[in-house]
């Protein structure tokens, strides 16, 4: 596990306690908590892109967890960016919900009502989105590959959409499109491929496959 570094500006955002009952009945508490991270701006490059950049982490003792939330503010418009960031699989609705506890911290540091978009992981990375996705679209579409345009469609009528809008219409926001770039159609005999020592038995034949799933959200 990847250790917190000392020159880390951290702040304690949230606390949340996980307990596990032992075979004897005692309970073991094992402490979670956000902290953030102000990244350092390059400005050779950067420098009129982006005027700020925050990633909150979810941290268990010394280590942290799987899964982080970089957010970006632009320097022209002051537009609002979530990137989702994790290697291994997690449940897309558990990803929601960390955004969802996440948020009144977020306030602090970030004009949300500038909220333009949110980046996940491919579909691969997330069992439930996976099933619930591809049995849609082999109803829809069998196994055939569909264009960008029939795929944005797609995508605003799926579970995810109304998962994505339960989640940001208490901001007043909505989807407006959806981009899977290099979108293409994922067997699962090349599953293997991204997910390294995990039991593939219940995931179904084919994933939406790409370079994660980008999301431009609008006022609604």
């Amino acid at each position: 596990m990847k250790l917190i570094s000392p020159l880390l500006i951290i702040f304690i955002l949230n606390f949340c306690s996980k307990e596990s009952k032992s075979n004897t009945g005692n309970t073991k508490i094992q402490d979670t908590i956000i902290v953030k991270h102000i990244n350092t701006l390059n400005k050779s490059y950067e420098v009129g892109f982006y005027s700020k950049s925050y990633s909150y982490y979810w941290v268990t003792g010394k280590d942290t967890l799987d899964f982080s939330l970089n957010i970006t503010e632009y320097e022209k418009d002051s537009s609002v960016h979530f990137n989702m960031l994790h290697n291994k699989p997690i449940l897309f609705s558990t990803v929601l919900v960390k955004i969802k506890d996440c948020i009144p911290l977020i306030k602090h540091d970030f004009d949300i009502s500038k909220l333009r978009s949110l980046s996940f992981r491919s579909t691969i990375y997330y069992l439930d989105l996976t099933k619930k996705l591809f049995k849609d679209y082999e109803q829809k579409f069998c196994q055939k590959n569909i264009g960008y345009n029939k795929l944005n469609i797609f995508l605003l009528q799926s579970n995810l959409n109304l998962q994505v809008n339960t989640l940001i219409r208490p901001l007043n926001k909505k989807v407006k499109y959806y981009v899977i770039e290099k979108f293409h159609l994922l067997d699962k005999e090349n599953f293997k491929y991204y997910l390294t020592n995990i039991d593939l038995s219940k995931y179904p034949k084919f994933t939406l496959g790409g370079m994660g799933i980008y999301m431009q959200l609008v006022n609604e």
